[in-house]
């Protein structure tokens, strides 16, 4: 298994020999059964000779080809590896985010724009949007949030990607790959480490440094002050800088919802049952199962809104409750269709040429 060392410098100091380099990061690699200095140099790096400087780093005295005991693990800097830099795809929009280049040259996004480490995203109130990763996996940046990709880099062969995100303000919705166990996916905060293996989860993170993950799918692990904890599905954490993180607190259910439409079919009569621990509710309309396009985001602390307004389209409607840890619950997701008005073919009166009426006189 290989996964990044996010152990402190210091403690790197203590377990490897000679100095380390403030700038370098490693990756820590567990030996499997058959594997050697050798194949894991050829496998993983750049170059098979640099079996020697692996062997160096982790004090291994036996030769390149000698079977190491499994799960040894050993540590190996990034700078080696074959990791390319990959760029992430937009492949959806809602209005018109900011897009700030590593170089600082600003431009206009795009569905197709391709999105390279260093780039920033900028989203202001209903604007939002959505990128692919190498691995298929997407992230989808919501309204008022600040986004910088860090890190985007796919191993063709192997598969192995190493995504590193930073949520500097506001929230996204990503949905993860199964990965494989070489592979990293990591959203950071002020205040903590997501780090994910094939799963959907919500993160934000707020201007007082408090960050929530709320997990819908899988299994994430947030770290904080060196502490990590498991979150399963249908559970939330919060982390705030400076202090330890909260246990898995489990979500709010989905609510039990009711909805009709007028006899013109413009206003929605939106009700639930209301959730015990609930301290409001959050409700969304959009035109695409995906919720890239919102026409709705509002909130409420009752348990009936209306809706009005609506237009002939396919309409997505999710509902969630929002606890007094303002961790957002798990949805309950519905579907209607308004369908255009049948165009009036009532026969038109006809107005003659006066030539024609005095024919009939």
């Amino acid at each position: 298994m290989l996964r990044i060392v996010t152990t402190l410098l210091l403690v790197l100091a203590m377990i490897l020999p000679g100095p380390v380099v403030a700038e370098e990061e490693y990756w820590e690699y567990t030996f499997r059964p058959g594997d050697s200095i050798w194949s894991i140099a050829k496998k993983y790096t750049t170059s098979v000779n640099n079996w020697n400087e692996i062997q160096k780093i982790n004090q291994i005295r036996q030769g390149p080809d000698r079977k190491i005991q499994p799960g040894t693990r050993i540590v190996i800097p990034v700078s080696m590896l074959k990791l390319q830099p990959t760029p992430a795809r937009v492949i959806a929009l809602s209005g018109a985010p900011g897009l700030l280049r590593a170089n600082g040259e600003k431009e206009e996004l795009a569905v197709g724009t391709l999105l390279y480490s260093g780039d920033q995203v900028i989203t202001a109130e209903r604007q939002s949007l959505r990128m692919q990763f190498a691995d298929k996996s997407e992230l989808q940046v919501l309204p008022k949030s600040e986004v910088v990709l860090d890190k985007l880099s796919h191993h063709k062969k192997t598969g192995m990607v190493d995504t590193r995100i930073r949520l500097n303000s506001g929230s996204v919705d990503t949905r993860v790959e199964k990965q494989s166990s070489e592979s990293r996916y990591e959203i950071i905060t002020p205040a903590a480490i997501t780090a994910v293996r094939g799963t959907a989860f919500r993160l934000s993170s707020d201007a007082s440094f408090i960050s929530r993950a709320e997990v819908t799918e899988g299994i994430v692990g947030v770290s904080a002050s060196d502490i990590e904890k498991a979150v399963k599905e249908g559970y939330g954490i919060i982390a705030e800088k400076g202090k330890p993180l909260s246990e898995p607190i489990k979500l709010l259910a989905a609510p039990v919802i009711s909805k009709t439409l007028s006899a013109d079919k413009t206003v929605l009569q939106l009700s639930w049952i209301k959730l015990d621990g609930a301290s409001y509710y959050r409700y969304q309309l959009a035109i695409d199962s995906q919720f890239n396009e919102i026409t709705t985001d509002e909130s409420t602390q009752g348990n009936s809104v209306e809706v009005s307004g609506l237009k002939p389209a396919h309409y997505y409607l999710r509902v969630r409750g929002v606890d007094t840890y303002q961790l957002q619950g798990v949805d309950a997701i519905s579907d209607f269709l308004i369908e255009p008005t049948p165009k009036d073919d009532t026969l038109r009166s006809i107005t003659l040429p006066v030539e024609i009426l005095l024919l009939n006189l």
